[in-house]
């Protein structure tokens, strides 16, 4: 496609977002009078999509500058375009950028010397407290957000004690119910399809975690017909499994008898060198956790006899006589296969991210300097203007 042809569509993809996000869209109006973003600037690691396209021009009315990169094999280039040229964001990557080339340019947001952070899977906080680069920034900084629990997870791990508050969109009930429940699951599954076009009636699929977006996964499949297992470490996790239903194994288990697979857990190596031996000829293998890492692709790439592209997201891996399908080369299979969550779901969820940034850039968020949820007033506030748009308007 040429500039032109990419910045239409860009364009066109945003307005269609913009028509469906009624939360975003009044707080844009509202920023656009209080300009809480004014001489500063913000640095993000966000899926950059159409969605998160009319978040920006949200921030942007507020007066934020704003340099933005996103996650391997989910950014839309055309969006990239638009949002370059409608709002005067820097953006930083494409639609095929390595994980090197995301760590890059994750460098060059934080290079920008924004005051202000959002951050997903916690890859912006990790540069900050591991590189010398960018020691002097974390006593400059206003404030941080973060998307994901698995970056929630790295952070706590990563910094316990830091000089400004990062607050965790994942930890709100609105978020973890609504957007990693109901979201996570029914993209996540519009993804397989568009990828494979193959019937999930009658698929034996493996979940792969429970936790919010996994009960949300499994859910969904069960709703189109397939027998799925789940498995789960945590005990009182995989007891609430058992009594929605499913039946829960050990994965050495319910490996072999998997016709699908998807991981959702957040973690490295969840499916690694000591199980691909057990899984059957033809398996479809997908991952909806934050990182492809969840599977140990290295190694399975390296083993492999071969590897051949059957459709634009699906990859046949030759493994010791057997074909395992691989989707999406292991990233997020809803944004890099479809388009993510459906836009009114993100409406709630990225209000969350542009309230809690503009509580700090203000001065309004007191809170102390750690890892934490987001303050409880935002939630509510964010919650109430969905019910406002999206039940007074008749969309429930």
């Amino acid at each position: 496609m040429t500039h032109t042809e990419l910045l239409e569509s860009g364009r066109q993809r945003i307005a269609w977002a913009r028509a469906n996000m009624p939360i975003v869209r009044a707080l844009g109006e509202q920023f656009a009078h209080s300009r809480p973003f004014a001489g500063l600037t913000l640095g993000i690691c966000l899926h950059v999509e159409a969605k998160t396209g009319v978040w920006l021009e949200a921030l942007t009315r507020g007066g934020a500058e704003v340099v933005i990169t996103g996650s391997p094999g989910t950014t839309q280039d055309d969006t990239v375009v638009a949002i370059e040229q409608d709002y005067g964001v820097r953006v930083l990557g494409h639609r095929h950028e390595s994980f090197e080339d995301h760590i890059e340019q994750c460098r060059e947001v934080l290079r920008a010397g924004p005051d202000l952070i959002s951050d997903n899977g916690a890859d912006l906080h990790s540069l900050l407290f591991t590189e010398p680069e960018f020691a002097s920034l974390r006593s400059q900084l206003r404030g941080a957000t973060e998307e994901t629990t698995t970056g929630a997870n790295r952070l706590r791990k990563l910094a316990p004690s830091q000089n400004f508050a990062t607050l965790v969109i994942n930890d709100t009930q609105a978020k973890r119910i609504v957007e990693n429940r109901y979201g996570v699951g029914s993209s996540v599954v519009d993804g397989i399809m568009r990828a494979t076009n193959v019937m999930l009636h009658g698929k034996r699929a493996l979940v792969i975690g429970y936790g919010y977006c996994g009960s949300g996964v499994a859910m969904r499949l069960r709703g189109m017909g397939a027998h799925v297992t789940v498995v789960e470490q945590d005990p009182l996790i995989r007891l609430e499994a058992h009594m929605e239903g499913f039946p829960t194994a050990e994965l050495e288990q319910a490996l072999p008898q998997a016709e699908l697979i998807v991981t959702v857990t957040g973690c490295d190596g969840v499916l690694n060198r000591h199980h691909f031996d057990q899984l059957r000829e033809g398996v479809i293998i997908a991952n909806a956790g934050h990182f492809a890492r969840e599977i140990e692709l290295d190694y399975l790439r390296a083993e492999a006899e071969s590897v051949t592209v059957m459709r634009q997201q699906v990859e046949a891996i030759r493994f010791r006589g057997r074909d395992l399908y691989l989707l999406s080369r292991g990233n997020l299979i809803n944004l890099a296969a479809g388009d993510g969550n459906p836009i009114e779901i993100m409406d709630l969820g990225l209000a969350l991210q542009a309230l809690s940034l503009a509580a700090q850039a203000q001065g309004t968020f007191d809170g102390p300097k750690v890892v934490q949820p987001v303050p409880s007033a935002i939630e509510r506030q964010v919650a109430q203007l969905a019910v406002d748009h999206w039940i007074g308007k008749g969309l429930l």
